[in-house]
Formats: structure tokens, sequence, C-alpha cells
């Protein structure tokens, strides 16, 4: 197998010299290139290939064999093209592409395994853990400029999920032919050119783009704390103190502070009074001033940081000399707190709740779902008749089943199927595709100024919101809340994921702020109703529930507006609904 590492610059230009390979730089106790041969297997073979993008020097290939992994070669992509038809047209090609990585260990083996005995290319996709089944892809050019959002459904768009989040692919060698690639979105391009079988691995894995400071930050955390958790072994000859993994021959002052997780790499030097908070990684022979300050940065090899100055959510090379300031000259800073945007981009992070108080928000998740099972069984039972009278109607005036079942989204995003009185001929839900451009609503809701859909019926059930008292039936199945943010499908929840991450994160209502406050309701609704489901969940009390009860039964379920003031007195503490 020729097995083939692609390495890129890291983005920007140092003010002293070229800032360094993306290969080069430091993660956990080892450099990536060496963290990237263990996942592998191939650390102590020495048959690595090593293929930049970039223009290099024999500096560069002295560096990749004494600091990455010996007997690497390194070439360009016309000798590999030579190798291939030299030696390896009977062999397989596997090529890696760090710009995209997943954060959690990769079983290499595995997917080999599952390729093997495939006559095309194998291309292994990290589609992430998230089981929303949703992916949002930010991609930036080398700048570190956005150049645009994407988001991903399921298998929806899959070859752009692909071209984004494809780390590995591995396929028989001469099929490449002579095609050059400098990353694996132009390998893929150039076997389809040319006809190659292609075939996209999902791998259940979160990827992050190691060509950010954030990405490779995020990385970093992830590999320091399995090597502190003993997931992971450090290389020979490195030290365990504490929070601290030191290298051969490196030095660390006794007045220097070192707290958190922190790797010093081999001949690494860190003067007095200086303080380094991790997660960090101080890189091979850099060397950090007396009264230093390194917060959860990366340090390249060599990076000398001179006394007073402050590295802080870095990657930094170079000389950073600037006292009591960022490295800027030869960094990446990140505005944001890095502990927080490394927990997010891995899956991880999870608010601080004390015990006590995880105990009365349990308390008063029961209390509330004994109160709607008990509210709703006493309606069900005195509406029963009138509900009965409902149903006969429907059915004598259409064909079709009473009740509508669509599939809504309830807490944690689980679905489940919504009842209603069916207000539309039969399976009018199959014509709405061909009806959207006709919407009078903005977002993902659907509504027409005069829908041809629904019945004579349906349009009294709608108007006085009779429609939705089925929905008692969910509330007592414990799929839905008397109060709470309206029930959504799927689609409707993706066009805000901060939004959508609220209101999932408690059970949907019957009625809510939204219905009851709202003022645009012939359109533009769409921020509105943000806006009062964030509201909601964040001002979630036993009062403000039995406010918006008794605001609905005043007001025919909401065909009256009620004043924001009216639930929420202090809402302005959290903006004000958009008009």
């Amino acid at each position: 197998m020729i097995t083939v590492l692609i390495d890129h610059s890291v983005s920007g230009v140092s003010s002293d010299g070229s800032p360094p390979s993306l290969l080069m730089l430091p993660v956990g106790a080892r450099t990536l290139l060496q963290h990237l041969a263990c996942c592998i297997g191939h650390l102590r073979n020495g048959d690595l290939l090593v293929m930049p993008d970039f223009p290099y020097d024999r500096s560069y290939e002295k560096h990749i064999g004494t600091r990455g992994v010996p007997g690497v070669r390194v070439l360009n992509s016309s000798a590999l093209i030579d190798i291939m038809k030299s030696d390896g047209l009977a062999e397989d090609l596997l090529v890696i592409d760090p710009i995209q990585w997943p954060i959690h260990p990769v079983d290499v083996h595995a997917i080999l395994s599952s390729h093997s005995g495939y006559a095309g290319f194998t291309h292994a996709v990290a589609v992430g853990t998230d089981p929303d089944s949703i992916r949002e892809c930010v991609e930036f050019d080398r700048q570190g400029r956005v150049q645009c959002v994407r988001r991903h459904f399921q298998r929806t768009n899959w070859p752009q999920v692909a071209s984004t989040t494809n780390f590995l692919s591995i396929g028989p060698a001469r099929a490449v032919g002579n095609a050059r690639f400098r990353c694996l979105s132009e390998l893929r391009t150039a076997l389809s050119a040319q006809g190659v079988l292609n075939y996209d691995m999902p791998i259940p894995l979160d990827a992050v783009s190691l060509i950010q400071p954030a990405g490779m930050l995020s990385l970093n955390e992830q590999i320091l704390a399995r090597l502190f958790a003993g997931e992971e072994s450090p290389p020979d000859g490195f030290i365990r103190d504490g929070e601290m993994l030191i290298g051969p021959d490196a030095r660390v002052h006794s007045s220097a502070r070192l707290i958190g997780h922190v790797a010093v790499h081999p001949g690494a030097v860190i003067e007095k009074e200086a303080t380094i908070l991790g997660p960090t990684v101080v890189g091979a022979m850099a060397r950090i001033g007396r009264g230093a300050t390194i917060a959860q940065s990366i340090l390249a090899a060599d990076t000398v940081v001179a006394s007073g100055a402050t590295v802080r959510h870095s990657l930094a090379w170079g000389q950073c000399s600037k006292p009591s300031s960022h490295c800027s000259i030869n960094s990446y800073s990140e505005t944001s707190d890095f502990k927080v945007l490394g927990e997010v981009i891995s899956g991880t992070a999870k608010p601080h709740v004390s015990k006590v108080h995880r105990i009365r928000l349990r308390i008063e998740e029961a209390a509330k779902r004994i109160g709607d099972v008990i509210l709703s069984l006493i309606v069900l039972v005195i509406l029963a008749p009138f509900m009965l009278i409902v149903a006969i109607v429907i059915k004598l005036e259409s064909p079709g089943p009473v009740l509508f079942k669509h599939r809504r989204e309830q807490k944690e995003g689980k679905e489940f199927s919504c009842f209603k009185f069916r207000t539309m001929r039969n399976n009018a839900h199959h014509e709405q595709r061909g009806l959207y451009k006709n919407s009078i609503l903005d977002g993902p809701q659907f509504k027409l100024a005069d829908d041809p859909r629904i019945t004579r019926v349906g349009h009294i059930l709608r108007r006085y919101n009779i429609d939705e008292l089925p929905q008692l039936l969910n509330v007592i199945l414990g799929q839905m809340s008397l109060v709470g943010p309206r029930p959504s499908p799927f689609r409707e929840n993706q066009l805000c994921l901060t939004w959508r991450r609220a209101r999932l994160s408690v059970r949907p209502g019957i009625t809510g702020l939204w219905q009851i406050c709202r003022t645009q309701r012939a359109a533009s609704d769409f921020e509105q109703w943000i806006f009062y489901d964030v509201l909601y969940v964040r001002s979630m009390s036993f009062w403000l529930d039995f406010k918006i009860l008794l605001a609905t039964a005043l007001t025919g379920g909401g065909m009256r507006r009620v004043p924001l003031s009216y639930i929420v007195p202090k809402h302005k503490k959290v903006g004000s609904p958009p008009d």
C-alpha cells in the first residue's frame, strides 16, 4: 500500500520567515505528523510519504525527518505519479488530508477492512455524532474569511458533505492515472472525471478544520484530555508530573506556574515566573521568557516568547516580542474563549448546574407533568361530547380520517405524531410542495391567503382553534405540554440552530407566548416566533404557564393579542420582540 499524507502551509505570513507546516505543528505530546502516523499504525515502519501542497526546500525535508517520523519521504505530485506508475500498479493508494480531521480517535484499520474488495475508491466522510442528523459546515479561505455556510440534512446534498468533511480516501493506485491533486477534493474531482467508481463511507465522528486555529486548539484539547486520562500513552521519554507532560531535555524553572493540561516538547525552556494555562502545548526547542503568560495556546517548534509577553488562545510561532500584549505578529488569536469553543466543536459542552438546582428543576418538571395530565383529562371529559360531534361533521363532509397525524419534533428532537382534527381534504399535504411559491409567510412556515385545500368545516375549526383539541391526547402521552413552544416538523427547525436548541429543550405546547402575543399574524412572523420561543424557555415558571393558559382562555385561543408586558413584565431585559 502506498500511504500519502498531504501537508499544508498554515494560513498567513510570518514576519521572520515562512509559517510552519500543518503536519509539523505540535498537538498533545507529538507533532501532527506523528499523531497521524500513530493513527494509521506506521510509526515504526518509516514507509510514509508526505506530499506538501506548497514549495519546500531541504530544511523542510530535514525537519520532517528529525521532528516527524524517521524514514518519511517527501515528494511532490509528479514524483507520486512516477511511483504509482513504476511500483504501485498492483497496490492501493491511501491518502490522508488533515485539513479536516476527526476530533476523536479514528479506527483507520476498520475503514480499510470495509473497503477491502471494492474496485473503486472509498472516501471516509466524517458525518458527526449529533443525533439530530444535521451538519452545518462553515468554509473559510486561507485568510480565515468565511466563504459560505452550508447546512446538510442526513444524506441530502451528500456530495457536498463528502467534499467538505472527507478526511481519508483509499483505492487502486492505477485508477488515479496521471491526476495531480493537492487535496482530497481535487482527488475526488479527478477520479469522477475519469469515471472511477466512488463510494462515500459515513463515519460517525465530529471533524474540525485543522487549517483554522480553532480546529487545531480543539483537537489539541481533546488529545491532551485523553493523555492525562490514561486513554493514550505519551512517547518514550516523556515524564508526567501532575498535570504536566515534560519531554526529554525540556527545562521548566521551579518558579514557573503550569496550570491545567500542559505538554512541553523536547528541548523547550520555560523561564522564571512564567505562567502557562492549559490546555497548552509548547513545541520542541521553544523558549518562554521570564514572566511571560501563555493561555490555552499552541506554540510551534522554535517559537520564542519574550519576557512579559502574553500569548492567549492562539496558534503562535516565530518571535513573540511584545511585552504585555498578544503575540499578534505570528499568531492567530481567537476572540472567543477557547475552552468553550473547543467543547462546543467536539459536542461535549455542558453548562455547570449545581446539584440543588438540578433537583429543583426535576421537581418542577415532574409537577408540571402531573398538572398537564390532570388538566388534560378534565378538559377531555368535559369536551368529549363536543369533540364527538366535530368528528361526525368532519366525516360527513369529506372522505378520509377524522384525525390528521403529522410528524413533529418534541423534547430533545424526538419525533412524534401530532394529532389535529382534519381540516383539509384527504392527502392535501401532498400538494403543499407545489404551493410553496404562494406562501404569505416568511421563514419555514407555510400559509396561503385562501388555501383551496381547506374544507368548509375546516375553516370554522381553524378560526376558533378547535382543530388543535386532539393534541390533549399528545399531552397525556407525554409528547407535549399544555404550554410550550409550538410543535414543528424537522424541516422548520433547521433555519436557526440556536432557536432550535432552545425550543427542543422543553416539551412543545398546545399554546404559548407566540400564540397569544404575536402581532405579525399575516406575514413576517418568523422573527417573532424565534423571540417568543426563546423568551418562554428562559422565563419558564408555574406562574408564567398559568398566565398563558388564562390568556389563551380569555382570548378564545389567541384570537385577540395580549401585550407581552402583561405576561412577562421584565421581558425588556432580554430584548423586545421584532416588529
